[in-house]
């Protein structure tokens, strides 16, 4: 009990009312208790205040600065910090504010008295010590989480590493493997322009296909496989960036490229599922595609060979990474809690 006690000594604590009496016989009561005590009338200086600090427990009277009006301060104060413990105070015996307390995020509903002290004494104490002990859980998890990660991060490029050596022995070269005597391009514009650049250059190594609107290149895709497909911003019958989100749908390992026209607002972009990367912020010549050409489709290589290495891994680990799963989903939830 005493190293509770000790644990405890130094905790902050904020009050929200606008009763001043109030204020001073909390802060009498609970610094007697080894608590550090703010005092506050104004809910919105209070919010302030707690991005820059963190309050083991908050006292919030439900009638400040108006009738009910705690009701929203408790809400917001969870927003800002889930982990403090929030405890109403009210001058009345209301069911319903108790209810609608508690559904705001309150751990209690105390009743403004003479009679109610010891009680409120205890609780804020008793809160202080969940707050002080979900805090330190928390952020436990957070490295237990993080340790986690790089694990698998570091489990995964070893299993890479073997999987390479394996290849090797076997006279396979792992680089090989993911090598394609042909690079299928297609082109979706309305126009076929690019594409006829593209595929009247004569380059080594790649086969260019067009397709003149999103539904042509759509049927394309999902009968033949493409490496790269590059599709034009502005469509006549469907936007570029749903042609490429179906196709990616269709073959993640695809480089999906989205392009306006050569000209003054030329722009070619590879397009992920988090971010664009872009290829040329200024396009004016298909030449200037065709100089970038190999880069793309190394990433398409690259890409391939990440997509391997994942099959392969989980394959081999399969329970481990459905523990992982599992063990990970159980960490988000008691941090949210």
């Amino acid at each position: 009990m005493l190293s509770g006690v000790r644990e405890l000594v130094g905790a902050e604590v904020l009050v929200i009312d606008q009763d001043e009496r109030v204020s001073k016989g909390m802060t009498q009561l609970l610094a007697a208790g080894g608590l550090h005590v703010t005092t506050l009338n104004e809910p919105h200086e209070a919010y302030d205040l707690m991005h820059r600090k963190f309050f083991s427990v908050v006292i919030v009277d439900l009638d400040t600065p108006t009738p009910n009006a705690g009701l929203e301060s408790v809400s917001e104060i969870k927003k800002i910090s889930p982990t403090s413990m929030v405890i109403m105070l009210t001058p009345r015996k209301s069911y319903a504010d108790a209810v609608a307390s508690i559904r705001a995020g309150a751990i209690d509903i105390i009743l403004k008295s003479p009679d109610s002290v010891n009680y409120l004494k205890d609780r804020v104490m008793e809160a202080a010590g969940r707050s002080v002990n979900k805090r330190e859980v928390n952020s436990v998890l957070v490295q237990v989480k993080k340790v986690y990660d790089e694990f698998l991060e570091l489990f995964m490029k070893s299993e890479r590493r073997a999987l390479d050596l394996s290849d090797q022995i076997a006279g396979r070269d792992p680089k090989r493997l993911t090598t394609y005597d042909e690079i299928r391009v297609l082109v979706v514009e309305d126009s076929s322009e690019l594409g006829k650049a593209l595929a009247g250059s004569g380059k080594e190594g790649y086969r260019f296909e067009s397709a003149q609107s999103g539904g042509h290149a759509l049927d394309l895709c999902s009968s033949a496989k493409f490496h790269i497909v590059m599709v034009a911003g502005q469509l006549h019958d469907l936007p570029g960036s749903m042609v490429i989100r179906s196709v990616k749908t269709q073959a993640p390992e695809v480089v999906a490229i989205e392009f306006e026209p050569p000209g003054p607002a030329g722009k070619v972009e590879i397009v992920e599922s988090t971010r664009r990367i872009t290829v040329l912020e200024k396009f004016t010549e298909p030449s200037e595609l065709l100089e970038r050409l190999d880069e793309i489709a190394e990433a398409f290589r690259a890409k391939s060979r990440e997509r391997r290495y994942t099959q392969a891994f989980r394959e081999r680990h399969y329970d481990f990474l459905r523990r992982y799963v599992e063990l990970k989903l159980k960490v988000d939830r008691a941090m949210a809690e």
